[in-house]
Parts: structure tokens; C-alpha cells; sequence
């Protein structure tokens, strides 16, 4: 299997900074990128997908919609996201221009040879979850140890890689694995999956109102209470967060894809008027609205 074509179709417009194709490397493959704003197809993946920044972004956000899920995180130094081998993954965008993102493939027969290994079937590379900004030291120090030698070759490096890949697998399956659940579970999480995605469909129609809790709750036909814990455990996120997170966001489309006024901007993201806007963009991004506008057309 050629782990690097999988990088050529998700990644069609980002700059490839370094690969191992060509390296000899064996169960495991690696490329650095540089990726331009903008959306990315969508894409089952066919192998585990470790991605991590190297550098930060700043103001950058990578958002993407898979296993239920809509996830919108940060680009830090550091910053991990999981693409687990059948999750259908779409919806990806990507708002800000970034810089030496490492992305490690896994094979699913690495997973396969550590189950056969220990004779434990629960060792499984599409049982791995959908997951962004894991803050697991390991995993990152030992993508990090791939991506080092993928720059700067060196006398024992593919013994080093096969080793990380082999303790990449073993922290995966272990910290983020999981087994198959029984039929009435998982009727019961396509429940909470389903009544989430209606809510956040019904935040991103309606930006513009003065949104609470207990509307959103109804949406859910849930309380306010269970409705409020169900979301922060689905999308990782409070209400709160959810909502302000998605006005910035169309605020920045806005802002990048049209000549609306900044006026009409702050009322159709939800803010009381343009000052408040002004405060809280420059608050989440370091720029005013007319300075990231500027940037954005530069």
C-alpha cells in the first residue's frame, strides 16, 4: 500500500516541505506541508492519520466534521488531531495559512500485527476515535521523533521511525481505542449524536438571534441541565463556547468572501453592534475586522 497517496488526494493545493517516500521506511510514512487556506475534499480514510503543528498558527482554525462530530480547534504548537481509518471525514476548512503541519500515516496492518502480537482482537485500527486537539506528551514526542528524521536523515533513523511507529500503534490502541459497543448503546449514542447535530444546525441558521440555553435545550427535547452536559460531551464544547466559536467564524467568512459592511457583519454574527464585534474579534483573532478584511484581499 503507498501510505502517500492518501496525503496527494486530502491535501491536492498544500505544499509538500518533505516525505519519506523513497526512504526505505517500513509500516509507517510521513510528510510535512505547508497548507493554504480554504476546504479540503472529503475523504474515508484507509489508514490511521496522526496530524500535529509544529509551529503555531496564529488566529488559525482547523474545523472538520466527522463520526457526528463538528470540531473547530486552534492551531497551536503542539496541537494533535486523530483521523481513524472509516471515519468519513467532511466539511474540512482550514482559515488561516499554515506552516510545517506533520502528518504520520499508520497502516492498518500495524494495528493488525500488534493484535495478532498480544492475541488481543480489541487492537484494532477502526476502532480508534475521531478526536482534535489530544494533549497526549507521548503520541506528540513520538510523532515529533518521525518528523525530525523525515527533515534530517540519520545513520539509524529507520530503526528509530519503525520503533516510534510501533509505540505509536501500542499509545493509540491503548489510550484511544475502543471495543465494539452492544446494539441498545449505540442506538442510544446515535440518539445523543442526532439530537446535537440538530442543535448545532439550528445555531449556525440562526447566528443572528439572541440564542439561550433553554431554546436550545427544546431544539434537543432535552432540560436545560442534561442538555448542557450532552453537548459539552458530544462536541467538546459548552453552549456558550459553541455559538461564540461559530460567529467568529462566519464573521471571518464574511469578512474574507464579501464587501458586507462591518455593520450589517456584527449584526448577522450576533453581536449587539459593531463596537462589541470589534472587541471580541480583536480579542480571538489579534486583529481588528478591518485589518483581517485587508489581509485577507492583501
Amino acid at each position: 500500500m503507498d501510505l502517500h497517496r492518501h496525503g496527494a488526494f486530502k491535501f491536492p493545493n498544500a505544499g509538500l516541505v518533505a516525505s519519506s517516500q523513497g526512504r526505505g521506511w517500513s509500516g509507517v510514512a510521513a510528510e510535512l506541508r505547508c497548507h493554504p487556506p480554504g476546504e479540503l475534499p472529503a475523504i474515508v480514510p484507509t489508514q490511521m492519520e496522526i496530524t500535529i503543528a509544529t509551529r503555531r498558527s496564529p488566529g488559525a482554525y482547523v474545523s472538520r466534521k466527522g463520526a457526528g462530530q463538528r470540531q473547530r480547534t486552534a492551531v497551536e504548537a503542539g496541537t494533535v488531531w486523530f483521523c481513524p481509518v472509516g471515519v468519513a471525514e467532511d466539511d474540512i476548512g482550514i482559515s488561516g495559512a499554515l506552516h510545517d503541519i506533520l502528518h504520520v500515516y499508520l497502516p492498518v496492518e500495524r494495528f493488525a500485527h500488534m493484535a495478532d502480537l498480544y492475541g488481543d482482537p480489541r487492537i484494532r485500527a477502526d476502532a480508534v476515535r475521531y478526536l482534535a486537539d489530544v494533549d497526549d506528551d507521548l503520541v506528540r514526542q513520538l510523532g515529533l521523533a518521525i518528523g525530525r528524521e523525515l527533515q534530517a536523515e540519520t545513520s539509524a533513523g529507520r530503526m528509530l521511525v519503525e520503533a516510534a511507529s510501533l509505540s505509536l500503534v501500542a499509545r493509540v490502541a491503548q489510550m484511544y481505542g475502543h471495543d465494539r459497543p452492544e446494539r441498545a448503546d449505540t442506538e442510544a449514542g446515535s440518539t445523543c449524536q442526532a439530537r446535537i447535530r440538530r442543535v448545532t444546525e439550528f445555531i449556525r441558521d440562526n447566528l443572528d438571534r439572541d440564542l439561550t440555553v433553554a431554546e436550545l435545550a427544546d431544539v434537543a427535547c432535552l432540560s436545560p441541565f442534561h442538555f448542557s452536559r450532552l453537548f459539552k460531551a458530544v462536541t467538546g464544547s459548552t453552549p456558550h463556547s459553541f455559538v461564540s466559536a461559530a460567529r467568529l467564524e462566519e464573521a471571518r467568512r464574511l469578512l474574507s468572501r464579501t464587501a458586507t459592511p462591518l455593520g450589517e457583519i456584527a449584526h448577522r454574527s450576533g453581536f449587539s453592534g459593531q463596537s462589541a464585534f470589534n472587541i471580541a474579534f480583536k480579542r480571538a483573532t489579534g486583529c481588528t475586522p478591518g485589518d483581517y478584511r485587508r489581509q485577507q484581499n492583501a
